[in-house]
């Protein structure tokens, strides 16, 4: 094995903590230092000394698998939000509580359905990523998109291109964070901008609707308090 195995190389610095089990057969591997698994005899190492991955043999297979639910997910899911925005104007004050459940039910459906394969391919920096820009998406996109919704005529438009805009969107991002983890890429900059961005404004936003409900229970206690006072 040569100085692959010399201390401070790639392949002796991930003995106790990369290779766990072989990518091929799922087997623990009982020698990390083997070339090849001593279940399936699998590779498992590739030719450039790094430790061959989950992601590395079911990359194209998870890609393509999810493009393909793209489709599906675009075509069913903007009919049924279509038919839910049509009829949530007839709900009144009742729409306000079936919005939340549309996001929700979104969420999961991305979740579950269409980005699950593609993220447990993702290291655990990626998929952090992935989830938190999701749900930071689904906060200042899905639930104002949504909201307009129930709008009359209008909001069945709306709500569509909500959802589809979301969808694509989680969609890219997904793929493009599992194609730069097949290519052993760092995170980009403008990711951690974007989390870092979404992060603070979500906190100040937070912090302000808490300021002002503050001061519209003052402003209430004070306007009954003088009220009475009349009386």
């Amino acid at each position: 094995m040569g100085d692959l195995w010399v201390k401070g190389s790639p392949r002796w610095l991930s003995l106790k903590t990369r290779i766990k089990r072989c990518p091929w057969c799922k087997e623990k591997v009982d020698e990390p230092q083997s070339s090849t698994c001593s279940h399936c005899d699998g590779e498992l190492w590739r030719d450039d000394g790094q430790e061959l991955r989950d992601i590395d043999l079911r990359y194209q297979e998870v890609e393509a698998g999810q493009q393909r639910r793209l489709k599906d997910v675009l075509i069913y899911g903007s009919v049924v939000v279509g038919a839910i925005t049509l009829v949530l104007p007839l709900l009144h004050i009742g729409a306000a509580l079936v919005t939340p459940l549309v996001v929700i039910a979104h969420m999961l459906l991305l979740k579950i359905y269409l980005i699950r394969r593609s993220q447990r391919l993702l290291g655990r920096t990626r998929r952090f990523f992935l989830r938190w820009i999701s749900r930071f998406s689904f906060l200042w996109i899905g639930i104002p998109g949504y909201g307009l919704g129930s709008l009359p005529l209008v909001g069945v438009a709306i709500g569509v291109i909500t959802f589809a805009g979301l969808t694509l969107l989680l969609n890219s991002y997904s793929l493009w964070s599992l194609h730069q983890e097949y290519i052993r890429a760092p995170l980009a900059k403008w990711e951690k901008l974007v989390l870092a961005i979404l992060a603070v404004v979500t906190v100040l936003a937070i912090f302000v609707l808490i300021c002002v409900t503050v001061l519209l229970g003052f402003s209430a206690a004070w306007l009954m308090d003088w009220v009475q006072n009349l009386s």
